[in-house]
């Protein structure tokens, strides 16, 4: 949170360079990877054992894991050091990468269907299966956006991997070809009651049709990349021509315009590139001994631990996910005290301000009952009591019995209660 706040604000990126000091980026990757084992290959045991019959609350804890462990990834891989700090582990960042591509490009056609709210009676029949699938059934695809982010930052950086990384992207993977039908059929649009909509900072806007051709980000992230992929002197040089990926970079060429290339001006240059290409026969390719370096972690990971996947499932039910109550109240306190009021209000970029519409003063004080809204005075929070009276008892309710006396409550001031 404190690194997504630093990019935000363009202040110090301390945060990453943290990571980078004390060696913590392949780390995070070899966090990355262990999850999408552990989700491929342990969860599917998991999910026969019926392991979250009792509380979803660790199972989701698990599953968000993976999204945050790439979404810091996302914001510090901006910079070139850090792509550089990644060292051998960034093949298996990219592999990776790739993957989450290749799930973006074998998503099913959008069913409006799939949106539809639960009712009452279906979420209080669901199973504890069924309600973690609901909770997590968009985390795949915000994961694989961030994905798309994270591969175009390696691909801009390509000097700074191993040798051998940028080999595989190209030719191992044939990574632009797979990202072609990213612009084609674009997964960051839909159609949904006859109106388009676009995925835009992590949810679906409604887009009038004369912005239709306006990019969002995950896609100008994808031209991006194919620019670097197919303009950049290394790439070119590397990258092994065929009939099939002449003919489907070509596709691309029905996807240029002039609103596209007024919001990315050096696409100009990549438009001509593809047009000399369909007037050209790709290259015969050349006889040459590699050396290829292979992806670790990931194969690593698998040939230790296998033949043990359904072990490892029984003994994770047995001691994680079906915990005694007391446990799983153990859990739920470490949570609060992870994300409790002080520490996320430590990290804010601005100081708080008084809850009052009408006021908007700097705040000292805030509702020592909910600890969420603050004020400037008393004043402003005796004349915002009548409503915020509702909505601090349902705060306040799985805490303790709320205050029906009529009464405001007291307000403290930040450095203590």
């Amino acid at each position: 949170m404190q690194s997504h706040v630093n990019v935000q604000n363009e202040t110090d990126e301390f945060v990453m360079e943290h990571l980078i000091s004390y060696e913590k980026v392949p780390v995070l990757v070899h966090e990355l990877l262990s999850i999408e084992c552990w989700r491929v290959k342990v969860y599917p045991h998991l999910v026969d054992l019926d392991f979250c019959e009792k509380s979803t609350m660790t199972a989701y804890m698990v599953m968000y894991h993976e999204a945050t462990v790439i979404s810091l990834l996302e914001a510090i891989l901006y910079h070139k050091e850090s792509v550089e700090a990644t060292e051998d582990s960034s093949m298996d960042l990219a592999d990776y990468c790739f993957r989450q591509i290749g799930y973006l490009n074998s998503m099913p056609p959008y069913d409006e269907d799939d949106d539809a709210p639960q009712t009452t009676k279906a979420m209080l029949d669901a199973t504890g299966q069924e309600q973690l699938e609901e909770q997590t059934k968009k985390m795949p695809f915000e994961i694989a956006t961030k994905a798309v982010s994270i591969m175009r930052y390696l691909v801009e950086n390509c000097t700074a991997l191993p040798l051998s990384c940028l080999t595989r992207m190209l030719n191992t993977n044939d990574l632009p070809c797979a990202m072609v039908p990213l612009i084609t059929d674009s997964p960051w649009e839909r159609t949904k009651e006859g109106k388009l909509q676009k995925y835009t900072e992590g949810e679906w806007l409604e887009v009038p049709m004369s912005d239709r051709f306006k990019l969002t980000k995950p896609t100008g992230q994808v031209w991006l990349a194919l620019y670097t992929l197919l303009m950049d002197d290394e790439c070119r040089r590397k990258y092994q021509w065929s009939t099939f990926n002449k003919n489907e970079l070509l596709r691309l060429r029905g996807f240029f315009n002039d609103v596209v290339v007024d919001q990315i001006p050096m696409l100009t240059e990549m438009r001509r590139m593809l047009e000399e290409l369909s007037l050209m026969e790709p290259p015969a390719p050349e006889a040459s001994v590699v050396l290829e370096q292979v992806p670790e972690i990931m194969e690593h990971l698998i040939k230790v631990n296998a033949g043990k996947w359904l072990k490892i499932a029984e003994y994770q039910k047995r001691k994680v996910f079906c915990p005694s109550e007391k446990v799983m109240q153990e859990q739920a306190k470490r949570l609060a005290e992870t994300y409790d009021f002080d520490m996320l209000e430590s990290i804010l970029p601005d100081d708080p301000k008084c809850g009052v519409a009408t006021c908007g003063e700097p705040a000292t004080f805030r509702c020592s009952k909910c600890k969420c809204t603050w004020y400037c005075r008393r004043q402003c929070q005796v004349e915002d009591w009548k409503k915020h009276k509702p909505m601090c008892k349902m705060m306040c309710q799985a805490a303790k019995p709320a205050n029906d006396d009529g009464d405001s409550s007291a307000i403290v001031a930040t450095g203590g209660e």
